[in-house]
């Protein structure tokens, strides 16, 4: 994935977090449903993100079986995922 489209990506992440509508991620079209399944179930994980099961059920949806540990840890290589780019929570 390349620098613009993964920044993309975190921009549209970043702003699902304040104003989460699990419409805009399911009909999502300028991002790749593959990398956009990697990223709902990444942020699912986390414990700062908030709409877990939202999330999960996205992911599911958008790429069938991602949520089993081993698919989705392959999937995260392929895609070569860079979580330094991915939106987190401000310390103050």
């Amino acid at each position: 994935m390349g620098k613009p489209a993964l920044t993309y990506l975190a921009r549209f992440c970043a702003s699902q977090r304040t104003a989460f509508d699990l419409r805009a991620w399911l009909s999502q079209r300028s991002i790749d449903r593959r990398n956009l399944a990697i990223a709902a179930l990444y942020l699912s994980m986390t414990s700062w993100y908030g709409y877990e099961g939202s999330l999960r059920r996205i992911a599911e949806e958008l790429r069938p079986g991602i949520a089993s540990g081993e698919v989705f840890s392959e999937e995260m290589q392929a895609m070569e995922f860079d979580l330094a780019h991915f939106p987190r929570p401000r310390v103050t």
